[in-house]
C-alpha cells in the first residue's frame, strides 16, 4: 500500500499584493526662473480678469463746474472765442456731444491749456464710446499733476478711473493675445498704455516682468520703481517687484555684510551696511536686512537666528539677498549631476533662511532624489508650496508623500511576500507556527500603516494587505489542523509500508482510517465553506483511496484465508471426523459464497476464480 502523504498543503495566490510605485519627479528647469513664470502667470490672470470684467455698465454725470456760466447760449462766435466754450458746455449738458466735441475741439485751438475745455472734450468722448477713449485718457494725464479747482479735479480723476476701468481690459487682452507670437510689438503697445495709465499697478507689473523677460533688467525696474510710487491700484504687488527687480544690485553691494551674518557675526553685518553706498543704503529691502540684524544681536540662539518680523513677501526678498547665491550655486550642481554636494552646500545655508521657499524646494527635491529623510523633505516643500512662483512645488510635494507612503507601506508588503514565500515549497506543522507568528506582527502593525497611506493608490495597497493577512491567517488555522490530520494519516500508515500481512492488522487499519475519515468529517464541518475546504478535500480523497485500497488487500487476505483452511481440511494426516469436516466445509463454502456476493467490485480476476473453483469442490466434496 502507498503509505506516506504528499503535498499536504500550498498557499494559493489570492488577492496578490503589489508594493505601492513612488511617484516620480522630474526638474522642469532647476534654475530659478520666477520672473519668467510670474510674468505668463499675471499675463494669465489680468488676461482672465480682462474677458470677464464689464466695460460698460457705468455712466458718469456731467457735473456742471460753475453754474452761474450757463447763460443764454449763442453760436455766434466772439473775438476771445468764449462763445464756442459756452455753446460746448451746453450741448455736453443737454446730451449733444457730437456736437459739443466739435465745438470744444474748435475752442482748443486757440487755448490749449484750458483745463474745463479739455476735461470736458475728454468726457464727451469718454460718452460717445468710440475709439477716442485713449485719447481722453491722454487729455487728462497732464491735468492729474496741474494746480486746479478742487471741484474739477475731483472731476478730472474720476473720470480717468472709470476710463482706466474700461480701457485697461482691452488693452491687457490685447496683450495677452500677441505676448506670445509677437512679443516686442505687444510688449511696446502696454509700454504706451501704461505712460497712460501709470495709476495700474498690476499693468506696471506685467510690464516690468515683460521688459526682465526681455532681459533689460534696468528698465524693467525703472518700470516697477515708477510703478510703485504711482499706483493707486495694486500698489503692494508693484512695490514688490521693484524690490525683488532691485535685488541684483543689491546682492554686490551688500557682500560683506551678508559674509558676517553667515560668520554669525550680525554686529559686523550692521557695521558693513552703514558702510554701503547710500543710493543702496536706503532701500526697502537693506533697511529689513538692518533691522532683522538688530533682532538677531539679541536673538540669535546656537542653532538658527530668530525669524524676521516680516511680511511673507519682504522675508523672501530677505532671504534671497541673504542667500540666493546658493541657491544658484545648489541648482547649477543639481543640473550637472552633483546632488550629494548640493545637499551639502543647501544643508549648511538652509538654517540661516530658515523660510526661504526656493531653498527649501531645492533641498527637498535633493533629499528626494538622493532618498534620504523623507520627513524633512516633506516639511521643506511643504514650506515651498506656499511660493506661487514655484510652479513644480506641488509635484514635488506630491512625489515626496508618495515617498513617504512607499517608505512605510512597502517594507510591511515585502515583509508579506517574504513570510509567503517561505511556504513556497510546502508546509508542516512548524513552518505554520512561524508563519502565523510573522503574519500576526504584520497585522498588529497595520494600523500605523494604515495612517500613512494618505493617497488612493497607498489606501487600496493597504486594503489588499490587510484582506490579504487575514485570510492568510484563516487560512492558516485550517491547515494547522489539517496538517495535524495528516500526521496522525502517516503515523496510521507508517506501520504498513512493507505491506499488510494478515487479517487482524488490516482490520485495525481499517478502524484507524474509518476513525481519521471521521475526524476529517468534523473538522470539514468546523471550517466552513471557502478556500479552506480544498485541503480537507485533498486528506479526504487520499484517506478514501487508502480505505478503497485496504478494502482490496483485506478481500485478498479473506480469500487466502479460505482457501488456507479449505486445505488444512482435506490434507489426510489432518482430516477430522466425517461429521466435523462437512460442517466446516459448508461453513467455508458460504463464507466463499459471501465474500463472492459482497465484495464482487473489489475482487480482481484471479481471485474470483478462486472462490468459484473453491465454492465448486466444497460443493462436490459434499454431494450438493
Amino acid at each position: 500500500m502507498t503509505g506516506t502523504s504528499e503535498g499536504r498543503h500550498s498557499f494559493r495566490d489570492i488577492d496578490p499584493v503589489q508594493s505601492l510605485r513612488t511617484p516620480s519627479f522630474e526638474f522642469a528647469e532647476i534654475g530659478r526662473q520666477a520672473d519668467l513664470a510670474e510674468h505668463d502667470r499675471r499675463l494669465d490672470e489680468l488676461a482672465r480678469r480682462a474677458n470677464t470684467a464689464p466695460v460698460a455698465d457705468r455712466l458718469l454725470d456731467l457735473s456742471p463746474v460753475a453754474a452761474s456760466a450757463l447763460q443764454e447760449m449763442s453760436l455766434v462766435i466772439g473775438d476771445d472765442g468764449e462763445d464756442l466754450l459756452e455753446d460746448g458746455r451746453a450741448n455736453a449738458h443737454a446730451g449733444e456731444y457730437a456736437t459739443a466735441l466739435e465745438l470744444l475741439t474748435e475752442y482748443l485751438r486757440g487755448r490749449p491749456e484750458h483745463q474745463e475745455a479739455r476735461y470736458l472734450r475728454a468726457f464727451c468722448m469718454y460718452r460717445l464710446d468710440g475709439q477716442d477713449q485713449v485719447e481722453a485718457l491722454r487729455i487728462l494725464l497732464p491735468l492729474r499733476d496741474e494746480p486746479m479747482d478742487d471741484g474739477l479735479r475731483e472731476q478730472v480723476l474720476e473720470l480717468r478711473r472709470e476710463l482706466r476701468r474700461r480701457v485697461t481690459p482691452l488693452e491687457v487682452g490685447a496683450y495677452a493675445r500677441t505676448a506670445r507670437s509677437d512679443p516686442e510689438g505687444a510688449l511696446e503697445r502696454a509700454e504706451a498704455f501704461l505712460e497712460l495709465v501709470p495709476e495700474e499697478g498690476s499693468l506696471s507689473c506685467l510690464v516690468a516682468l515683460g521688459q526682465a523677460k526681455a532681459g533689460d533688467l534696468e528698465r524693467a525696474l525703472d518700470t516697477a520703481t515708477r510703478g510703485a510710487a504711482d499706483a493707486e491700484v495694486d500698489k503692494e504687488q508693484v512695490a514688490a517687484l521693484a524690490r525683488k527687480l532691485l535685488l541684483p544690485y543689491l546682492r554686490p553691494a551688500a557682500a560683506r555684510a551678508v559674509a558676517a551674518f553667515k560668520a554669525h557675526d550680525p554686529r559686523l553685518a550692521r557695521a558693513e551696511l552703514s558702510r554701503m553706498d547710500p543710493r543702496w543704503r536706503h532701500s526697502a529691502v537693506i533697511e529689513d536686512f538692518d533691522a532683522y540684524l538688530a533682532l538677531c544681536v539679541t536673538g540669535w540662539n546656537h542653532t538658527s537666528p530668530p525669524a524676521p518680523r516680516l511680511p511673507d513677501d519682504r522675508a523672501d526678498d530677505l532671504y534671497s539677498l541673504i542667500a540666493e547665491a546658493d541657491g544658484q550655486q545648489a541648482a547649477a550642481l543639481m543640473q550637472a549631476g552633483l546632488v550629494d554636494v548640493a545637499e551639502q552646500v543647501l544643508s549648511l545655508v538652509l538654517p540661516l533662511v530658515p523660510g526661504f521657499r526656493w531653498l527649501n524646494f531645492l533641498y527637498a527635491a535633493c533629499l528626494l532624489r538622493l532618498g534620504r529623510d523623507p520627513e524633512r523633505a516633506a516639511a521643506c516643500a511643504e514650506i515651498a508650496v506656499r511660493d506661487a512662483t514655484i510652479a513644480q512645488a506641488g509635484e514635488l510635494l506630491e512625489a515626496i508623500r508618495g515617498w513617504q507612503e512607499a517608505a512605510v507601506i512597502n517594507p510591511v508588503v515585502e515583509e508579506y511576500l517574504a513570510a509567503m514565500k517561505s511556504v513556497s515549497g510546502g508546509v508542516s506543522p512548524d513552518r505554520l507556527a512561524r508563519l502565523r507568528t510573522r503574519l500576526t506582527v504584520l497585522e498588529r502593525g497595520l494600523p500605523a500603516v494604515r495612517a500613512a497611506a494618505r493617497s488612493e493608490s497607498g489606501r487600496q495597497v493597504v486594503q489588499e494587505l490587510e484582506k490579504a493577512i487575514g485570510r492568510r491567517l484563516a487560512e492558516i488555522a485550517d491547515a494547522v489542523v489539517v496538517a495535524e490530520l495528516y500526521e496522525r494519516y502517516d503515523a496510521i500508515m507508517a506501520p504498513v509500508q512493507g505491506g499488510v500481512t494478515g487479517t487482524a492488522a488490516a482490520d485495525r487499519l481499517a478502524r484507524s482510517l474509518d476513525d481519521l475519515a471521521a475526524r476529517i468529517k468534523d473538522k470539514r464541518r468546523a471550517a466552513g465553506k471557502g478556500a479552506g475546504q480544498e485541503p480537507f478535500e485533498k486528506l479526504t480523497e487520499l484517506v478514501t483511496a487508502r480505505q478503497a485500497e485496504l478494502d482490496r488487500v483485506r478481500t485478498g487476505l479473506r480469500v487466502s484465508d479460505l482457501v488456507k483452511r479449505f486445505n488444512e481440511l482435506v490434507e489426510p494426516p489432518r482430516t477430522p471426523d466425517p461429521y466435523t469436516a462437512r460442517t466446516k466445509l459448508a461453513g467455508i463454502r458460504e463464507e466463499a459464497r459471501g465474500l463472492r456476493r459482497s465484495h464482487k467490485k473489489t475482487l480482481d480476476p484471479r481471485e474470483t476464480a478462486l472462490l468459484d473453483e473453491l465454492i465448486t469442490t466444497i460443493t462436490k466434496v459434499l454431494g450438493r
